[in-house]
C-alpha cells in the first residue's frame, strides 16, 4: 500500500484509564501502565496530570521528505501526519508521491527512499486532497514547519486554518540549549533512538518530543512556570495551552531572575606588580597531561609539545617572566596555557585573565574546554566570562519594552509572513525572550540560536542590550541589587579563579592616568615599570594570556584610537536633553537650591542644546559628504586622510572650525554640569552627573586627537555607507603596550598557532613592542604541529584561476568551480573571503544550486557575531558556510563537518586604509621595504590562520583549495605554511575528483557499506 490511515489498537485498559482521567481527573495511572508509539514510550502518570491542567485539543503533527533543501524546487517524495487528540494519537496518514526524475544519492541515505519505492504512488494532487482531508480545519504543526514543511505544502495548494512551528515551542522550553532545537538535537537531549528520516516516523519523533518537552516545563520553578504561562496567554501564543500547571502574572520578568551568588570570600588588595607568588610545581602540571586524565579520551591525548608548552607557561608565571609562543595547529594551545594557569590561580588564590581576540574563542574556551578541566583540577573552580557591555541584555531596558508592548493595540497576528520566510512580531520576541532570561545565567545575546535572530527585527537587540553608562552601581537599581546581568558578569569577574575576557576589554579597561585630561593618550617608552588599576579585574590580577595574539597590533589599536561619529553625539545630545535626560536633574537641582548662580548656570546648560545640535547637523550633514563624498558601488568603507586636504581650502577651514567650536560648546556644557553637580544632596544624582561629565571628557580628548598635529596619530575620516566617523589613530602600538601591558603585568604570555613569518618572530616583535622588552624578562618558542598534515591534509591550487586586480573576472571563475566543488565535497565546506562584497556575490550565486543537492549554505553576515551561524555548521555536517575575516580565525569545528577549505584569493589587506598606508611610508621613510617588512607578512599570517581551521584533530582529514593562483610565485607566503603542508598546482577536473574521493572517505565512516575511495593526487 501506498497510504494508510489508520486507528493505533492499544490496551483496552489503557484506554478507559486514558478516558478516567481526563473525565474523572485521576491523578495515579495504574503501575506499570504505559504506552509505545513506534520507538517511543513515555509515562502515562504525566499524562493524566496534563489532563487534569488543560483540556484535551486536537492538532495535526505533519513533516514531508523531499528531494533537496530549496522549498523553492524542491518535490515531495513522502507525506507523513499524526491526529493528536490531548495526548492520544487517534489517526495515521502517510503516502509516497509519485516521482519521475532521480532521487539525490544524499536523500536516498538520508531517508532510505528509493525510486522504486515510489512507482505506482498516487500523484501529488491527490496526496495534497488527501492530505487536506485528514486536516480538516484543525491546526497543523511542523518542526521547522515556517522554513520549510508549510510553504512547500501551500506552493502545492494547500491551505492550513492554523500552521505552528515546534521550534518555538523548543526553544521556549529549553532556551538556553546548547546542543539547540533542531529535531535531531531534541532527539539527543532526550535520549530518542534515532533512525532514517521517514514522514511518519519523524510525526511520531515529534509528538513524542512534544510531550517530552511539557515534562521539562513542568519541573520548571512554580513562580516562572507559573508567569510565563500567564504572559503566553496574554500575548495570544497558541502554544500556551500545552503548558502544564496554573498561571500567575507578574508586573516585571526581571522580578524572576535570580540575585548573584558571590564565591570568592575575601579578595586581596593589590597594587603592585612585585609581588610574591607560591611557585608551581612541574609535576603538579605534567600529571594534567597524563593520558586518562580528564573525562574525554581526545582530550587527555598525549601530545609532547603542548605539556613542554605549559611547562614554558609554568616557568614563566613562578619567575614573573613573559613569553611568546607559536602553537601549531594541534599542539593542544588552550588546554597548554589553561592548565597552568587555573593551577597557578588557585595556589595564589588569585585571578588569572585569559583575553582572547574573538567572543566565539571566549565561548568556545568556557563551554567546551573548562568543563573537561574542572573535572580533573577542581570541580568547584569558578571561571567567568566577560564580553562588552553590549552583549547582554539590559533587565531594565527589557522591562520598560515589555511595558510598552503592553499598551499597544493588541495584534491580531505574532508573524508577519514574506516571500523569505515569516517573520517574529515583537510581541512574540518578547515572550520567547522573557522565557530565555528567566533561564540564562549569563544574559549574552550571543547564546540566543540563530534561526531565532534571524526571524525577528535587527533592531530588538538595540532596544534591549546595554548601550548607556548609567548601567553601573548607584544609576540603577538593579545593578545596584546584583540582578543586572552585565553586574552580574562584572562581579564574577571579580570574584573568580579564571577570567575570560577579550582584548578590547584588557587593553582598554586599563585606568591610566590623566584620564580628565583633553590631551589624547601618549605612552613614554622610557618610563620605569608601574602598575595601572583595570576597571574590570582587581589590581592583583597581573599574570595574563593573550591568546590569538597575532591581533594585538589590531586590537591595541582599536582599544586606544579615538572616535567621534554622529551617532555617538546625538546620543551624548539626547543622554543630556531628551526624554529620559540629566535635564531634569538639572533644573530640579537648580529649582531646589533656588541660588541665582546655579539658576543662571542650568539656563546656560540649556540653551547650549540648540547650538550644539546646530553644529553637529553642519558638521556631518554639510561638511563631511564633501569632504569623503559617497560613491556608489563602492568597494568597501571609504577613507579620506585629513593630512591630505589642503590646508588652505575653505572646506579644510570651516572643517576645522567647526571641530574648535563643538570643543567649546562641550567645555561650556561640562562646566555648567560640574558646577550643578557639586551641588546636589543626592548621591545618586551626583553620580549620573558625573558619568555624563566623564562622558563629554572622553569626546573632547578625542576632537584633540583629530585636530592634532602630532605624528603619533593617524587621522582620517572613514565612511560606511551613510555614517562617516572622524578618526584619530596610534600610528604605532608598541610603545604604549610596553608601558600598559609589559611593565604593568608580572607575566604576560602571547601566543597565537600563528605568529611567525617565514619561522621568525622578528615581524610580531617589531609591530607588538616585545623587542622593548629586557632580553631576560621574556623568551620566544615555536612549537610545531603535532599533527601529521603531509598525511591528513592537501593545499591544492587550481590552474586558470588567479586574481588580476578585478574582482568580476575573478569571481567569474571562482564561482562556477566553488559551486561543483563543494557539490563533490557533498558539503562539509568552508569558504574563505576577503571581503564582504565576495560573500554577497558568491552567496547568491551558490546557495539555489547548492540546494538542489541537498547542501545548506550559511553566511556570516554583516555586523552580527558568527557564534550561532558557525553553532549550526558544526551540527550539519553537509552544509556550507561563507564569511570573511572573522572565520578565518577563532572558530574550532573539527571532524567531517568541516573536510573541505576553499580560500577566494591572498587576503591582502587595502592598500588604501590609512593605517595601512601610514604605516608603510613610516617604514619606507625610515630606509624600510614596507611590502616584505609590513604589507606582505600581514597577508602570511592570514593565510596561516585560514588554513588552520581545517585539520582540529589527529583523526581529521581535509582538503584545502586556494583559488588564486599567483599564490605559487609568493614564496614568503608559501613559506609561513605550517611544516608538512606542500601546495600543488592541478587542474579543476583533478581537484574536483579529489574532493568526491574525500566525500566517499567520509561516507565510509558514516556508513561502513558505502565504499571507500583513494583521495591520493599527483603532483602537477
Amino acid at each position: 500500500m501506498y497510504n494508510s490511515i489508520s486507528d493505533p489498537v492499544g490496551p483496552r485498559i489503557l484506554r478507559a484509564f486514558l478516558a478516567r482521567a481526563h473525565h474523572a481527573s485521576i491523578v495515579r495511572a495504574p503501575e506499570g501502565v504505559s504506552i509505545a508509539y513506534g520507538s517511543f514510550i513515555d509515562s502515562i502518570a504525566f499524562w493524566s496530570l496534563y489532563y487534569i491542567c488543560s483540556k484535551a485539543m486536537e492538532y495535526v503533527v505533519l513533516d514531508i521528505e523531499t528531494t533537496g533543501l530549496d522549498p523553492q524546487n524542491t518535490s515531495i517524495i513522502e507525506v507523513g501526519a499524526l491526529l493528536i487528540e490531548g495526548k492520544a494519537i487517534k489517526k495515521k496518514y502517510s503516502s509516497f508521491v509519485a516521482y519521475s526524475g532521480e532521487i539525490p544519492e544524499a536523500v536516498k541515505r538520508l531517508t532510505g527512499i528509493t525510486e522504486d519505492m515510489l512507482r505506482g504512488a498516487p500523484p501529488l494532487i491527490q496526496v495534497i486532497a488527501d492530505l487536506d482531508a485528514f486536516i480538516e480545519k484543525r491546526p497543523v504543526v511542523s518542526h521547522n514547519g515556517f522554513a520549510f514543511d508549510f510553504p512547500i505544502l501551500e506552493r502545492e495548494g494547500l491551505r492550513f486554518a492554523s500552521k505552528h512551528d515546534s521550534m518555538e515551542f523548543a526553544f521556549f522550553v529549553l532556551p538556553t540549549n546548547l546542543s539547540g532545537h533542531s529535531m535531531s538535537a531534541l532527539a539527543e537531549q532526550f535520549g530518542f533512538l534515532t533512525v532514517q528520516h521517514r514522514a511518519l516516523t519523524d510525526c511520531d519523533m515529534e509528538f513524542s518530543a512534544i510531550v517530552k518537552l511539557q515534562e521539562e516545563y513542568s519541573r520548571k520553578p512554580k513562580k516562572i512556570r507559573e508567569a510565563l504561562k500567564s504572559l503566553a496567554e496574554r500575548t495570544g501564543w497558541w502554544w500556551a495551552s500545552f503548558l502544564p500547571g496554573g498561571s500567575k502574572q507578574v508586573d516585571l520578568i526581571s522580578s524572576l531572575v535570580a540575585d548573584y551568588e558571590p564565591y570568592r570570600k575575601s579578595n586581596v588588595k593589590q597594587e603592585t606588580i612585585a609581588f610574591e607568588t607560591q611557585r608551581l610545581a612541574p609535576d603538579d602540571v605534567e600529571k594534567q597531561f597524563r593520558p586518562g586524565v580528564g573525562s574525554s579520551g581526545d582530550y587527555s591525548e598525549d601530545r609532547p609539545e603542548q605539556r613542554a608548552m605549559a611547562a614554558l607557561i609554568a616557568e614563566s608565571f613562578n619567575n614573573h617572566r613573559h613569553a611568546v609562543i607559536e602553537a601549531g595547529t594541534g599542539t593542544g594551545k588552550s588546554k597548554a596555557y589553561l592548565v597552568p594557569s587555573l593551577l597557578f590561580a588557585l595556589k595564589n588564590k588569585i585571578p588569572l585573565i585569559v583575553s582572547t581576540h574573538t567572543k566565539a574563542l571566549q565561548d568556545q574556551l568556557f563551554v567546551k574546554e573548562i568543563p573537561h578541566l574542572k573535572e580533573s583540577i577542581h570541580p568547584e573552580l569558578q571561571v567567568a566570562v566577560l564580553k562588552g557591555k553590549r552583549n547582554y541584555v539590559c533587565l531594565q531596558k527589557f522591562d520598560e519594552w515589555g511595558d510598552e508592548l503592553s499598551q499597544e493595540l493588541s495584534q491580531r497576528s505574532l508573524y508577519t509572513f514574506y516571500e523569505s520566510g515569516p517573520r517574529f512580531t515583537p510581541k512574540l520576541v518578547y515572550l520567547l525572550l522573557s522565557s530565555w532570561i528567566t533561564d540564562t545565567k549569563r544574559g549574552d545575546w550571543e547564546e540566543l540560536p540563530y534561526w531565532l535572530r534571524d526571524k525577528m527585527s535587527k533592531g530588538i537587540e538595540a532596544e534591549v542590550c546595554n548601550t548607556d553608562e548609567l548601567c553601573g552601581a548607584g544609576t540603577c537599581d538593579l545593578y545596584s541589587t546584583q540582578k543586572c546581568f552585565l553586574a552580574k558578569a562584572r562581579l564574577r569577574a571579580r570574584d573568580a579563579d579564571l577570567v575570560i575576557i577579550n582584548h578590547a576589554i584588557a587593553l582598554s579597561g586599563i585606568m591610566i592616568p590623566d584620564e580628565d585630561s583633553e590631551e589624547p593618550l601618549r605612552p613614554d617608552p622610557e618610563a620605569p615599570p608601574k602598575s595601572y588599576s583595570h576597571t574590570v579585574f582587581p589590581g592583583e590580577a597581573k599574570f595574563i594570556v593573550f591568546d590569538e595574539a597575532h591581533h594585538l597590533e589590531d586590537d591595541a589599536t582599536s582599544a586606544w584610537e579615538q572616535v567621534v561619529s554622529e551617532g555617538s553625539l546625538q546620543l551624548l545630545l539626547k543622554q543630556l536633553y531628551g526624554k529620559r535626560g540629566v535635564i531634569g536633574i538639572v533644573k530640579s537641582i537648580a529649582q531646589q537650591k533656588g541660588t541665582q548662580y546655579l539658576l543662571k548656570e542650568a539656563g546656560s546648560f540649556e540653551r547650549a542644546e540648540a547650538d550644539t545640535k546646530l553644529l553637529v547637523q553642519v558638521l556631518f550633514s554639510d561638511l563631511l559628504p564633501q569632504l569623503i563624498p559617497d560613491k556608489h558601488p563602492a568597494p568597501g568603507n571609504l577613507y579620506q586622510m585629513l593630512d591630505d586636504i589642503p590646508g588652505d581650502s575653505a572646506l579644510k577651514k570651516a572643517f576645522v572650525a567647526s571641530l574648535a567650536d563643538l570643543a567649546v560648546r562641550l567645555r561650556g556644557i561640562n562646566k555648567s554640569l560640574g558646577l550643578i553637580g557639586a551641588k546636589t544632596d543626592s548621591p545618586r544624582f551626583a553620580k549620573i552627573i558625573q558619568t555624563r561629565v566623564l562622558a563629554i571628557g572622553r569626546l573632547l580628548r578625542a576632537l584633540s586627537a583629530i585636530t592634532s598635529t602630532t605624528k603619533e596619530y593617524v587621522r582620517y575620516l572613514e565612511r560606511a555607507g551613510n555614517i562617516v566617523e572622524l578618526k584619530a589613530a596610534p600610528l604605532s602600538v608598541a610603545p604604549y603596550l610596553k608601558q600598559y601591558v609589559y611593565d604593568n603585568f608580572s607575566s604576560v604570555i602571547l601566543t597565537s598557532a600563528t605568529l611567525t613569518v617565514d619561522k621568525s618572530f622578528n615581524f610580531f616583535a617589531h609591530r607588538c613592542g616585545t623587542r622593548f622588552v629586557d632580553a631576560a624578562k621574556i623568551e620566544y618558542q615555536l612549537f610545531k604541529s603535532s599533527f601529521d598534515l603531509a598525511r591528513q591534509c592537501k593545499f591544492l591550487v587550481p590552474k586558470g584561476i588567479a586574481y588580476s586586480g578585478k574582482p568580476e573576472d575573478h569571481l567569474a571563475k571562482a564561482a562556477p568551480f566553488l559551486e561543483r566543488a563543494i557539490i563533490a565535497s557533498g558539503g562539509g565546506s568552508l569558504v574563505l573571503c576577503s571581503s564582504h562584497g565576495q560573500v554577497d556575490v558568491l552567496y547568491r550565486a551558490l546557495d539555489t544550486p547548492l540546494k538542489h543537492h541537498n547542501i545548506w549554505l550559511l553566511r556570516q553576515t554583516r555586523g552580527n557575531s558568527v557564534t550561532s551561524v558557525v553553532r549550526d555548521f558544526k551540527n550539519d555536517v553537509d552544509s556550507a558556510l561563507i564569511g570573511t575575516k572573522t572565520l578565518w580565525q577563532g572558530i574550532d569545528v573539527p571532524g567531517i563537518s568541516l573536510r573541505s577549505l576553499f580560500m577566494v584569493k591572498i587576503p591582502y589587506d587595502r592598500p588604501d586604509n590609512p593605517l595601512i598606508k601610514s604605516r608603510c611610508a613610516e617604514i619606507d621613510e625610515a630606509g624600510g621595504n614596507s611590502y616584505g617588512e609590513y604589507y606582505e607578512p600581514l597577508a602570511a599570517l592570514a593565510i596561516k590562520q585560514g588554513f588552520g581551521r581545517l585539520i582540529r584533530k589527529s583523526t581529521d582529514t581535509g582538503i584545502a583549495v586556494f583559488l588564486d593562483e599567483d599564490l605559487m610565485n609568493k614564496h614568503r607566503l608559501l613559506n609561513s605554511l605550517p611544516e608538512g603542508v606542500r601546495v600543488v598546482r592541478a587542474e579543476p577536473e583533478e581537484i574536483l575528483a579529489a574532493l568526491r574521493g574525500l566525500a566517499a572517505s567520509v561516507m565510509s565512516l558514516r556508513d561502513p557499506q558505502f565504499p571507500a575511495e583513494d583521495i591520493t593526487l599527483a603532483a602537477a
